[in-house]
């Protein structure tokens, strides 16, 4: 147990070094896709898991939502509560500190691969979570295209390490796998996109600079970058 909790300590204090200073580009089409998948549900009460500094989920405020967030850096929570957002600062997998059924909708971005307890957290995300609403979660995925490739040609995939060191990952998802985990957690997975196919290896090409390639995403989710997938907690 005490190895487990000296384990958990380290990976949050990486972290927080790594995220102290951390921007999102809005302009990414992961960003543009959850967005849309947000936005097909009536306003209501929203929590942003992992909100960072709030440039994505203070759009919503404009659409008439009311929203709430988890950081675990307290100073980007400062800044995202500049915006209007009333962000907490936290520990996203101890245990939220909302009452259950407080939310319409939870949006959970490229946070899960970063954590120990994933089935603490999805647990909890379900508790927030009203009966009827949706959960928005994204996620780097282990079996795109160019890792693919990668693991072919004998290559280390991108986005997982030995060590906390670059991505500070320490969960690696295929769509498959996340789906049956959330389906263990009484969601109903009812959308699966993906951001963009790396036909070309990612460090020549973005979907920033060519935000065509998001289309490629539509085609092929299972080999895209990243997993978007909208879920829902069933009406009784």
């Amino acid at each position: 147990m005490e190895r487990r909790e000296s384990a958990r300590d380290t990976l949050i204090g990486d972290n927080r070094r790594k995220w102290l200073h951390r921007a999102i580009n809005l302009r990414e089409s992961r960003l543009q896709k959850a967005f849309r998948l947000i936005a097909e549900e009536p306003p209501g009460r929203f929590l942003d898991l992992g909100c960072g500094a709030g440039e994505f989920s203070a759009r919503f405020r404009a659409l008439g939502w009311r929203v709430c967030g988890v950081e675990l850096i307290e100073a980007q929570a400062a800044r995202a509560r500049a915006l209007g957002i009333h962000a907490v600062a936290g520990e996203v997998s101890s245990g939220l500190p909302f009452l259950a059924e407080e939310f319409d909708l939870v949006f959970a971005g490229e946070l899960i691969e970063h954590l120990l307890d994933t089935d603490g957290f999805l647990a909890e995300i379900h508790r927030v979570l009203r009966r009827g609403g949706a959960l928005v979660l994204t996620t780097p995925n282990l079996a795109s295209f160019e890792n693919r490739i990668r693991l072919f040609l004998g290559r280390y995939p991108n986005w997982v390490d030995v060590r906390l060191g670059s991505s500070g990952h320490v969960r690696a998802y295929t769509p498959r796998v996340l789906m049956a985990q959330l389906a263990a957690h009484g969601f109903r997975v009812e959308r699966h996109v993906g951001n963009w196919v790396p036909l070309i290896p990612q460090r020549f090409v973005d979907d920033v600079k060519w935000p065509w390639l998001q289309v490629t995403g539509d085609w092929w989710p299972g080999l895209a970058m990243a997993i978007i997938l909208k879920c829902r907690k069933p009406s009784p």
